[in-house]
């Protein structure tokens, strides 16, 4: 499979909260030449990396209620319609954890409804931060999640105590029965660690070192690359 293939499995992500506009500029560039699935920025850069993603088929995207996910579900609707109007193409958001721990079902989902219904065709990947939760909290997060029409749950912000783990991304595949899919991101470094991932259930990745990632796949020997054959999209049938 094609090197694109592969690079449209990230989302290249800069949403340190030190990103300066010459390393969101520098990521868009990459994200440009690599074909990845977006480039993510903080909010405050979104206008500023739109322009650069023009044209190019890299979609722009940002995030809602990052990093802790606490504010209200009026407060993440005014924050998403913001961002849909300036022209956001996809949003992460973190769920509302205390929430979930508290079982205020009907509060977690409006605080994802709102958001998935405002967003229409756009997609909305939700981030549980699993660091955070009991093995039962992350299995009833995705439950819940998949009840509200999201697209995708999501491992973790990659700014809390820990990130991604294959277990989890199994566990969270498992949980959503088919109705969403299932995005990692946090502390995956080695190529030989995606295709884990992909095995797990994963079909994105948020990453700050796509390109890294996209030199270790080109380097594969044929035999290697054989093995992610299954997990691409050809970009040619569209």
């Amino acid at each position: 499979m094609r090197v694109q293939n592969f690079a449209k499995l990230f989302d290249h992500s800069i949403v340190c909260p030190y990103a300066t506009r010459d390393e969101v500029l520098r990521f868009a560039e990459t994200a440009v030449e690599l074909g990845t699935a977006t480039l993510t920025v903080q909010p405050c850069y979104i206008q500023f990396a739109a322009g650069f993603l023009k044209g190019s088929g890299v979609l722009l995207g940002s995030v809602v209620g990052f990093p802790h996910g606490n504010e209200t579900p009026d407060m993440k609707e005014y924050q998403a319609k913001s961002m849909l109007d300036m022209g956001v193409e996809e949003i992460d958001m973190v769920m509302n954890i205390p929430a979930l721990k508290n079982g205020e079902k009907n509060l977690f989902i409006e605080d994802i409804s709102g958001i998935v219904e405002m967003a229409g065709e756009v997609l909305v990947k939700v981030i549980t931060e699993n660091c955070y939760l009991t093995q039962e909290e992350k299995r009833k997060a995705c439950q819940w999640i998949a009840e509200t029409g999201a697209d995708y749950v999501k491992t973790s912000t990659a700014y809390a105590e820990g990130g991604a783990t294959v277990d989890d991304v199994r566990l969270m595949y498992e949980a959503v029965q088919g109705k969403c899919l299932v995005k990692a991101a946090g502390g995956i470094r080695e190529i030989d660690d995606i295709i884990e991932y992909l095995k797990a259930g994963a079909r994105r990745f948020g990453s700050s070192r796509t390109e890294q990632f996209v030199q270790a796949y080109r380097e594969l020997p044929h035999e290697q690359k054989s093995a992610f054959r299954n997990f691409l999209v050809d970009l040619k049938s569209g």
